[in-house]
């Protein structure tokens, strides 16, 4: 949900929504990609990897690797969201008055996109060595629509953002770039 709450934000398809300025980078690094994003992904890579452990390896899972997978995520969002949050933000991303929205700097947009599709290509290795598992829910096939949605998602935003730069700019691509993520976040909820 914070996906797509950092999703509308920082694309400003609803007139007055986060109407505060300084919310930028809070929405567009915080909720978009790192407790969005990247959340949703880590989640879906450590629920494949208990069915393979359990499922596959016959094997418990415990208490401490729960602490670890949690300690792994707090400790990659720190290292990465910190530094970027104490940029300057012409560095990152910045509220521009005419459109009434945000703007990706190149750097930022380059390690944003590094760091989600990381995180995207890890869940995809996970979700293949699953591939064979077989449980009374079918949890397999719901995870092949979430891969084969979230991966459109990410690819379509990755053209927008590096075709066209100025894509807030353009109604179109933020209502398309809006509902690819809307699409492929809310399926994992179903």
């Amino acid at each position: 949900m914070l996906w797509c709450l950092g999703t509308i934000g920082t694309n400003f398809n609803v007139d007055g929504y986060f109407n505060f300025t300084s919310s930028c980078l809070l929405l567009a690094l915080w909720s978009r990609i790192l407790v969005g994003m990247f959340m949703f992904a880590f989640v879906h890579i450590f629920r494949l990897y208990v069915y393979i452990r359990i499922f596959k390896r016959r094997q418990k899972v415990t208490y401490v690797q729960y602490l670890a997978a949690a300690i792994l995520y707090a400790v990659i969002i720190a290292a990465y969201g910190i530094p970027v949050t104490l940029m300057h933000n012409k560095l990152t991303v910045m509220f521009v008055p005419e459109f009434q929205t945000c703007v990706y700097g190149q750097l930022f947009s380059e390690m944003s996109f590094g760091i989600v599709w990381a995180a995207w290509l890890a869940f995809l290795v996970m979700a293949y060595m699953a591939r064979n598992i077989n449980t009374s829910f079918k949890e397999y096939k719901e995870m092949l629509i979430i891969v084969v949605l979230t991966s459109i998602s990410i690819a379509y935003q990755t053209v927008v953002h590096h075709v066209v730069r100025e894509y807030t700019a353009y109604r179109w691509a933020r209502i398309t770039s809006t509902f690819f993520e809307y699409l492929a976040s809310q399926t994992s909820l179903v």
